[in-house]
């Protein structure tokens, strides 16, 4: 039974190890503290529970236990996640009789695609080995890649006439082969969109081959020089970063950002082994959170054209704000890394990395050429860009300071009228920034529903029988199926008092797992981190929800009588509905 299978799981990981694993966590009293992975956040709002083993980020609602934490960082099915938990947890698990027939039809395509893309892979490096594709192996010579390099990377090539789609569709189906993405369908016949290039494979943080990227290897074709994979069910650029299954264990304190396949290839070639690649994309949030996992500390050297330092600009924005210390390098005498390492060598490189500007410095510099800071009207347009794209993204007063001074200095302004300034400025902002979340807040408030209230209270009387059922006999019978109204609630309500009532001994954590809507799952995480701990409390918040539940079912119901002008049921609810109203002022009297 899958049931027995996560509770054997989930009773041997513990949530703090698991997610501690990929990012830092701070003790605050009985919980763990950090900044949310999913969301940009600069005060820490994710929470995780070592007593009831879960977690919940109160900035961006997401919650859940052990695995669904792991689905969220992995991008996996839940099925997926569990089985990389019962390996971490070394348990032998077998899904074959899982419940979740989509999860499973999910993780089975999922899975068949990596074999795929691992018979790919196998098939390229093979393919560059041999003597019939000899300018590939000259053009790796000709870009300094050295054998070993070449290995550690596997590298591969895809000759333009190749019989790759034959040897596939012998083990795979059509529906696989075109999930995959790496084939394209032309007059009826199939094409790999890699035909004629060098193959850089794609290995997620896991080491499985997920996408394929491929260069031209003569110049003078008009073909785009890069290729790379599609978004698939396995693979998204924008969650990817090149190299990064090497980077993550290089023991140096910062990752080093860069653009290109052989930017990376080459910078590892001479021992600089943090280096790691966008694929032909700006940097993501997912990306931040991505690096923040391994490590705090990024040097982004992208390339030194004009495209190239626009582009540093917003991704050093991008991983700031995301929580990583930011330094921008640049290069001079070479449009890239990987022509800047073969040019200078690995010291000139290390130099030019140590004389990297943290970002904001980098930002003045940048913003300062832009203007002539002895014409007034330039100077004025300067302070009021410095206020919003130096002073205003700054959350640590002390650093706000001393960039304040940076400002004085260059124009001259005494700094105590450049603070005041800057005051008004701040403020305009918070009231801006206030009105804002006060309207998103009323909005929200108007669009939620009769219906909408009754589902988050039965959510909440949910989550107080999942925490209290279990060891308390006087709440598991107190509520009952008929407290729910909702039908999807009441099934779940169902399905986990049958479990207690064979015998399970069930946590919180454990329920969790049978949860697939994430809004109840948001829900439920939140609702239990606000303290129900003592049996009298726990019992008062059971009562006050029964009745809740009950007004606002009584309301709906009230709805669909007046729509069916039926007199007589309206008022018999109206009169139950004031008998529910005299029961609670007698309470509260």
């Amino acid at each position: 039974m899958l049931e027995r299978i996560v509770e054997q799981v989930l009773n041997k990981v513990d949530i703090v190890d698991i997610v501690s694993s990929y990012i830092p966590l701070k003790r605050v009293g009985v919980n763990y503290r950090a900044l949310c992975p999913f969301h940009s956040e600069k005060t820490p709002s994710f929470y995780v529970s070592p007593a009831k083993q879960i977690f919940h980020c109160f900035g961006c609602g997401v919650g859940g236990n052990a695995i669904h934490f792991v689905m969220r960082m992995e991008n996996l099915t839940f099925t997926e996640a569990l089985k990389v938990l019962a390996e971490k947890a070394k348990i032998d698990i077998n899904l074959s009789d899982s419940k979740f027939t989509k999860d499973r039809a999910l993780a089975k395509q999922k899975e068949e695609l990596i074999n795929l893309h691992q018979d790919c892979f196998e098939y390229f490096k093979e393919q560059l080995y041999l003597r019939k594709n000899i300018e590939a192996a000259k053009y790796i010579i000709k870009r300094k890649i050295a054998k070993e390099t070449a290995k550690k990377f596997g590298l591969g090539y895809c000759p333009e006439k190749n019989d790759l789609y034959e040897r596939l569709s012998k083990k795979y189906s059509k529906e696989i082969i075109d999930l995959s993405g790496i084939f394209l369908e032309r007059n009826g016949k199939n094409y790999c969109r890699f035909e004629g290039r060098l193959i850089f494979p794609i290995f997620d943080t896991m080491n499985r081959v997920i996408a394929f990227g491929g260069r031209i290897i003569s110049d003078s074709l008009s073909a785009p020089k890069y290729m790379n994979s599609p978004d698939t069910l396995i693979f998204s650029k924008s969650r990817i970063l090149y190299g990064l299954n090497i980077a993550k264990q290089s023991r140096a304190n910062e990752f080093v950002v860069v653009e290109g396949y052989l930017d990376v290839i080459s910078l590892h070639q001479e021992g600089i082994d943090n280096a790691v690649g966008v694929l032909g994309t700006a940097l993501t949030q997912d990306h931040s959170f991505l690096l923040r996992r391994y490590k705090n500390e990024v040097v982004l050297c992208l390339d030194s054209d004009e495209a190239g330092k626009k582009a540093a600009l917003r991704s050093a924005d991008i991983l700031y704000q995301n929580g990583l210390m930011v330094r921008v390098m640049e290069l001079e005498g070479a449009k890239d890394p990987d022509e800047y390492i073969r040019k200078f060598g690995k010291e000139a490189f290390l130099l030019r990395k140590q004389s990297s500007m943290f970002v904001i410095d980098y930002k003045i510099k940048e913003l300062r050429n832009q203007y002539d800071l002895n014409r007034s009207d330039q100077k004025f347009r300067f302070v009021r860009e410095y206020f919003e794209k130096i002073l205003t993204p700054i959350s640590n007063e002390v650093e706000r300071q001393e960039y304040i001074k940076k400002l004085s200095e260059m124009t001259g302004i005494d700094e105590n009228i450049i603070t005041r300034e800057f005051s008004k400025t701040a403020q305009r902002e918070i009231r801006r920034i206030e009105n804002i979340n006060y309207f998103r807040q009323t909005q929200k408030k108007a669009t939620l529903t009769d219906s909408e209230r009754l589902k988050k209270n039965e959510i909440y009387l949910l989550s107080l029988y999942i925490q209290w059922a279990p060891r308390s006999e006087e709440i598991k019978s107190l509520i009952t199926e008929d407290d729910f109204y909702t039908e999807d609630i009441k099934i779940l309500f169902s399905s986990i008092k049958n479990l207690l009532d064979e015998g399970m001994e069930l946590s919180y954590s454990m329920l969790l797992s049978f949860i697939t809507d994430e809004n109840v799952l948001s829900e439920l995480t939140g609702f239990s981190s606000k303290g129900f701990e003592d049996f009298e409390t726990a019992r008062k918040a059971i009562d006050e929800l029964r009745q809740n539940i009950k007004a606002h079912s009584l309301k709906l119901e009230l709805e669909e009588a007046q729509r069916k002008n039926d007199a007589a049921r309206a008022i018999e609810i109206l009169n139950e509905l004031r008998k529910l109203k005299a029961g609670r002022e007698g309470e509260d009297r």
